[in-house]
């Protein structure tokens, strides 16, 4: 009998946080055209362990691992980690992966989220873009997808198990690692992942946005109970909706590397749902407006 878990990975890489959420598997059909089988690889019984491998070099075309496992500039790095989310953010032939209400199915959330991808040029994987319109302003967005005390994300995520500034740069960039809860009565490891985030914005499009990417640090090794995963350029782009100050469209662009015994495939089957349940509690929390940063 195959196992009915799979992995609803939403990957806030521009945040800094790779929240992984776990869900019961409804259809066994492929969310992208041809990317995934019909019927997913079997995940035995026996409890995930971390690795001591250095997954991120190993993953990591050589030229951009240098950077990270050498602590460089990091506002230099930081300028190269923005141009390339920018150009991925700008790229087309995106192909569409799945609609939020499409035929009527609202995924228990009555806003629109379309959710394309394309083959990754970082890693074996895709790259997700997903899209909505967030009955909030582009900076508050901005406040509340930020890792947690820079932002507001711990706070309102339960997928969150722990989020902290390894290093703050300056205003706008800081070094932050997140971790995951682990599933399945532990058959499903945590996830952590330590990504240099940077807000940026553009004033002649009017986008303010965080793009972020993993990088190495000595003072933040891997730890017993958590599988490091990896984040490639990745980004969250806010534009205000004209005439309308009050809201704002925003854009998700999410690549990632779970690592450890997780199938790609079953990862990448689940991304565009979750994809689409981020957006939803992201709006439930930009409504309740409780939220204040420590």
């Amino acid at each position: 009998m195959f196992v009915r878990l799979l992995v609803r990975s939403t990957i806030i890489s521009s945040a800094g946080v790779c929240v992984v959420r776990f869900a019961k598997l409804h259809s066994a059909g492929s969310e992208t055209d041809g990317a995934q089988p019909s019927r997913f690889p079997r995940v035995e019984g026996k409890i995930e362990r971390s690795t001591k491998r250095d997954l991120y070099i190993e993953n990591k075309p050589a030229e951009a691992t240098v950077s990270s496992v050498f602590k460089m500039d990091y506002k230099e790095e930081a300028d190269m980690i923005a141009q390339k989310a920018y150009n991925i953010y700008k790229s087309a032939d995106w192909k569409i992966a799945k609609v939020s209400n499409e035929n009527g199915n609202i995924d228990h959330f009555e806003k629109e989220v379309k959710v394309l991808y394309k083959k990754s040029s970082e890693f074996d994987g895709h790259v997700y873009r997903a899209e909505c319109v967030i009955d909030s302003p582009a900076e508050k967005v901005v406040r509340y997808i930020l890792p947690s005390p820079r932002g507001l994300r711990g706070k309102w995520d339960k997928t969150v198990k722990e989020s902290e500034v390894i290093e703050k740069i300056d205003e706008d960039l800081i070094v932050g690692r997140s971790a995951t809860h682990s599933v399945a009565m532990g058959l499903i490891s945590s996830r952590d992942f330590v990504d240099l985030i940077t807000v940026r914005r553009y004033p002649e499009e009017s986008i303010i946005c965080t793009n972020s990417k993993s990088i190495q640090r000595k003072d933040c090794p891997s730890k017993d109970g958590f599988v490091r995963g990896v984040n490639y350029h990745g980004g969250t782009f806010c534009t205000p909706v004209e005439g309308e100050p009050d809201k704002c469209y925003v854009v998700n662009i999410v690549q990632t590397d779970l690592s450890g015994m997780l199938p790609k495939t079953v990862v990448e089957s689940a991304l565009p749902t979750n994809l689409i349940d981020f957006f939803r509690d992201l709006d439930a929390a930009l409504k309740d407006n409780n939220l204040n940063c420590t």
